[in-house]
């Protein structure tokens, strides 16, 4: 008999006879069954009949974790990540053979809106249900009721090369251990019998000088339920639940495991194709979140570390970074490129540093965010035009980017900018009639359209709806129902091709309809609009209008290089996570607000 391991391999259970082995040779079980709850049978029957089936086969029910009880951590001791994956069960430890020394083991528990307001509530047993002494702190909080969004923990552990562990991260406020509970106490010293059941251990030492060690030989990665309950990075639903779509699941991993070149090989350009753009370390933490695997954490960390690195520049005083795209004259009454607006990767840092609790992460967010918050004046109110307005993705890459500075550093100033954006963008809208943000393609894009002072663009409409939909879990703006629902019905209404398979590419230039499906590859990236429309008003023609365009989309999917295979994987677990109807109580409750 084989059991399939988290990252969907096969283990032979033969010969492991002690229970942290067969700990470990459960986890493929626990990894899958904590994204299978009840409700989505209540789901479906509040659907239209026509796509209640649907619902009723895959929809999956994603509650938020409970504000007390327990989540599986897995310890993978990796070597940094340049060992390959076990495709078998790890042997024995030799008898007599020296025991591995014990390292720093760091991990960012992400917690859904709610669900953990002190950090010292944390606590972790080892696999033999042992006490193991925690440090802990938060790394960031939710804007709206200030419970923390991610808490850093660290311990010690010591596992071989190739050894894997699992260990349990309790959370919330049980009561403390009676006298006598924990081996070694006065109680027990004299004598006196120790309490029943499973010790509780003691709280995590809330430790704000603690230094995470992300990239150690050991990696501590949670199950994906997990990250997708705690909407962490956005609402995701996990690669293994995912049975509507199986073909992005398989092709998404065979196109950036076949990639020709590799991904990894392409370097910096500020003019022809560069590997992070449509933000490739957000894209590598989506799919990360979704498979919850030691692997997949590695490849993430790495394109977050390497675009770091390499793509952005800071200031003397570390206060403002751009992309080294951008002139080296820049400075903050300069309306920044548009090039460089699409290379400022707000979500894929942010994601970054609530994964891992990387300082450097969290510095990139500030100080790209403090770049375009003084840069406002001159993108929005400069002498030629308003920047932002010019395209939705200039105005997307502009929210994301602030919006994951106020997700760090909550200040009333970055707020109230953060609102003026979103002013702007209602603002925009409402201009036409269409529900599209018109403006005129001819400036955009002078060499895909001739003509075409009144149109639009749906993929970079995606992009603003994603940013849209950031900046409302941070403030609960009612107004994003409004803008996204016109939006969406923009799109299936005019801006689907006439077979009604794709996207029009640009939508309203009088010199090109765009009226072919030659670019449905789109689709992964637009449809998550129909799936935020569908969050939000729980309207279930926008299950099915979404679900049939995905299936193009999967089906033409095109991911031969960085930038498409970016684009497929950047928002299309958001989608999955829309349709899977955000059934947890907290996040539902945020959702309703202002309905």
């Amino acid at each position: 008999m084989t059991t399939p391991d988290p990252n969907g391999r096969r283990t032979a259970p033969a010969g492991l006879g002690r229970a942290l082995a067969a700990l470990v040779l459960a986890a493929p079980l626990l990894w899958t069954s904590c994204g299978r709850l009840s409700g989505q049978v209540a789901v479906a029957r509040r659907a239209e009949p026509r796509v209640r089936a649907v619902l009723e086969e895959n929809a999956v029910a994603l509650p938020a974790p409970p504000r007390e009880g327990s989540v599986p951590l897995l310890l993978v001791a990796d070597a940094r990540g340049s060992a390959p994956a076990i495709a078998v069960a790890p042997a024995k430890r030799p008898p007599g053979a020296t025991p591995p020394p014990e390292v720093v083991v760091s991990a960012a528990v992400p917690f859904a809106p709610g669900a953990l307001r002190d950090a010292r509530l944390l606590r972790l047993r080892d696999g033999r249900g042992a006490a193991v002494p925690l440090r802990a702190k938060p790394l960031a909080v939710w804007p709206q009721g200030r419970s923390i969004r991610s808490a850093l923990i660290a311990f010690r552990a010591a596992l071989s090369p190739g050894e894997r562990a699992i260990y349990t991260l309790d959370h919330g406020a049980p009561p403390l251990p009676p006298e006598g509970a924990w081996p070694g106490s006065a109680a027990q010293r004299a004598g006196a019998p120790a309490s029943q059941g499973a010790p509780v251990a003691p709280a995590a030492a809330l430790d704000e000088a603690l230094l995470p060690n992300p990239d150690g030989p050991i990696a501590a990665v949670l199950p994906p339920s997990w990250y997708a309950a705690s909407e962490v990075c956005g609402p995701q639903l996990p690669a293994m639940d995912d049975r509507r779509f199986p073909g992005f699941e398989s092709g998404i991993e065979r196109g950036l495991d076949r990639m020709t070149p590799a991904y990894d090989s392409y370097g910096v350009s500020c003019s022809g194709p560069h590997r992070t753009y449509y933000d490739g370390p957000h894209a590598l933490y989506q799919r990360f979140l979704r498979n919850g695997d030691a692997a997949r954490y590695r490849r993430a960390r790495a394109e977050a570390v390497w675009y770091r690195r390499h793509e952005l520049r800071f200031s003397p005083d570390r206060r403002l970074a751009v992309h080294v795209c951008e002139t080296e004259d820049w400075t903050p009454a300069k309306p920044l490129a548009w090039e460089v607006l699409r290379r400022t990767l707000g979500q894929g840092m942010l994601d970054d540093y609530l994964l891992t609790g990387d300082p450097a992460a969290k510095e990139a967010v500030l100080a790209t965010g403090e770049a375009l918050r003084q840069n406002l004046a001159a993108l929005t109110g400069g002498k030629k035009e308003d920047v932002l307005r010019v395209t939705e993705r200039n105005m997307a890459w502009a929210m994301m980017t602030l919006s994951s500075y106020y997700a760090l550093d909550p200040r009333p100033e970055l707020l109230a900018a953060l609102r003026g954006l979103a002013d702007r963008t209602v603002a925009w809208q409402q201009q036409g009639a269409s529900g599209a943000f018109e403006h005129d393609l001819h400036r955009a894009d002078p060499s895909e359209c001739e003509r075409g002072p009144r149109g639009g663009s749906p993929f970079m409409t995606a992009l603003l709806v994603d940013a849209l939909m950031d900046y409302r879990a941070l403030t609960g703006d009612p107004r994003v129902r409004e803008v996204v629902a016109r939006a969406a019905g923009w799109l299936e209404e005019r801006a689907l091709t006439s077979d009604r398979r794709a996207f029009r590419y640009l939508w309203g230039c009088e010199t090109d309809a765009y009226d072919d499906s030659g670019t449905a590859d789109l689709n992964l990236l637009i449809v998550p609009v129909l799936g935020a429309a569908y969050a939000l008003t729980r309207d279930p023609r926008w299950i099915a209008v979404g679900d049939a365009l995905a299936d193009v989309g999967v089906k033409e999917m095109r991911v031969k290089q960085p930038k498409q295979w970016n684009q497929a994987m950047r928002a299309f677990g958001r989608y999955l996570g829309y349709r899977a109807a955000l059934a947890g109580p907290a996040m539902a409750a945020q959702l309703s607000a202002g309905r």
